[in-house]
């Protein structure tokens, strides 16, 4: 299988039919074209970035089982019983998609939405503490990688997250008067394309690992801390 070819028209196709068709019943009757146009085709995705990430961070040790994410839906507790996610996604990072502290590039495809993101998405209370405390040691550090010229090419949105109107330290809520990214929950990146965006690429783990190539002073930083 080519590397141009690993994400198909078929793949977006098959994922379309699942959304007019999303039952378990139809996609017994389909799971081998499931299989042969998506899942096996993301997986040889994951495979290789992997492996590319690995030539930036020795210390990325994991198989594609712990960066993908399930395309059956955890219905337990939501009012939506559809069995079947509408995309194909997976993060690798140092704890693949547990990720909660280290830095890491997500990717996601499917008919609706395809995006590539970067930075670190879920840091847990611990980790979100020890950020939020080497900021305050130097802002302006960390003001200047928000504002990277290499980061904003590849991610002209800039960094995202949702924040807290309240810190844990005095001073730190004082010093979000002129810094209030020290408020994030989140920092992360994101870029949307189009599925013929993606179906071009002559490359596409290789389109992939850029993004997180470009995060390079971000994803410094965070590893610095450990």
């Amino acid at each position: 299988m080519s590397k141009k070819g690993l994400i198909t028209p078929q793949f977006y196709r098959f994922i379309k039919e699942v959304a007019a068709n999303n039952n378990r019943e139809w996609f017994k009757l389909h799971k081998d074209v499931y299989e042969k146009d998506v899942f096996y085709p993301f997986k040889e995705l994951i495979c290789q970035v992997i492996d590319l990430m690995q030539q930036i961070d020795p210390a990325i040790q994991i198989d594609y089982k712990q960066a993908a994410f399930r395309f059956y839906r955890d219905t337990r507790f939501s009012k939506d019983k559809s069995p079947y996610k509408l995309w194909m996604g997976a993060a690798v990072s140092r704890n693949g998609r547990k990720n909660t502290r280290y830095p890491e590039i997500y990717f996601q495809f499917g008919p609706g939405e395809n995006f590539i993101a970067g930075g670190l998405y879920r840091p847990d209370k611990d980790t979100l503490y020890i950020i939020r405390e080497k900021i305050a040691k130097n802002p302006e550090e960390f003001e200047a990688i928000l504002h990277d010229k290499r980061i904003l090419k590849q991610f002209p949105d800039g960094f995202k997250g949702e924040r807290n109107k309240r810190l844990p330290v005095k001073q730190w809520q004082e010093l979000a008067k002129t810094y209030p990214f020290l408020l994030n929950k989140q920092f992360y990146t994101i870029r949307y394309y189009t599925p013929d965006e993606i179906l071009n690429q002559d490359n596409l783990a290789v389109f992939i690992v850029r993004h997180y190539q470009a995060m390079q002073k971000f994803n410094e930083w965070l590893l610095a801390l450990y």
